[in-house]
């Protein structure tokens, strides 16, 4: 196995440390996981390909694991080991090195996910590398504020455009806007995002291409689709 097709997974879902606690649905080669952030504004699904027996394992310190997979080489081996019950207890991480153990913990005491009723979405817009560039470079230059807001327009060329406004809604705060293509039939007012779960999501996702759609409620949906995983972002607006 490739550490850096493992540790890039994870990373879609830990956003950096805003989710830590997950259960690793696996089946047929596949793990599905579902996840939320701690302050419950955004939920999530990932699947992605990992070679290892149908279980439901459950990863309570995602950072943990990561440490531990960062002194790892490239090639790398992940074998569960199982109490006599059947039930796995550990995880194995093996290299020509190093033989790591982390310790599973029961997916009892992991908090479950809230569903997400989905609606109708009333733009949408696409994600590449260069929206992402784009992105983390305001963000960064104005300090990784909190939030920013989504709104569409229509420029006098009558090209249909998502204006992004990194920045704080007060009207004394510092901005930076800039623009993407867009569709939609009528318009939007201003919603506002966490720009801090975005930026995690965005980074996390490096590489790939995805589309965004926004409901005029206040739900964001993100989603990315590679050869070998598919992840899917819920974000709500905030208030």
């Amino acid at each position: 196995m490739k550490k850096s097709n493992i540790v890039s997974n994870i990373q879609k879902y830990y956003l950096g440390g805003l989710s830590k606690g997950v259960i690793w649905n696996i089946k047929n080669n596949k793990v599905n996981i579902s996840f939320t952030t701690e302050t419950k504004d955004t939920v999530g699904d990932l699947v992605f390909d990992l070679n290892l027996d149908d279980c439901e394992i459950g990863i309570n310190n995602t950072d943990a694991l990561l440490r531990l997979l960062s002194i790892t080489d490239e090639e790398l081996q992940l074998e569960l080991d199982t109490k006599e019950t059947g039930l796995p207890t550990k995880l194995r991480i093996q290299d020509k090195k190093y033989d790591l153990d982390y310790n599973l913990s029961d997916s009892k005491i992991i908090e479950r996910v809230p569903t997400v009723q989905e609606i109708d979405y009333d733009f949408t817009f696409k994600l590449n590398d260069e929206f992402i560039n784009s992105f983390l470079k305001a963000h960064n230059a104005l300090e990784k504020t909190n939030e920013f807001s989504l709104n569409t327009s229509t420029t006098p060329q009558g090209e249909n455009v998502v204006e992004i406004i990194i920045g704080e809604r007060e009207r004394h705060a510092n901005k930076i806007k800039f623009t993407e293509p867009a569709e939609f039939t009528t318009q939007s007012d201003l919603i506002p995002f966490s720009a801090l779960v975005i930026r995690e999501i965005l980074s996390a996702n490096k590489g790939s291409e995805g589309t965004a759609s926004v409901s005029n409620k206040g739900l964001l949906k993100i989603e990315f689709n590679t050869d070998e995983s598919s992840v899917k972002y819920f974000v709500v607006r905030q208030q």
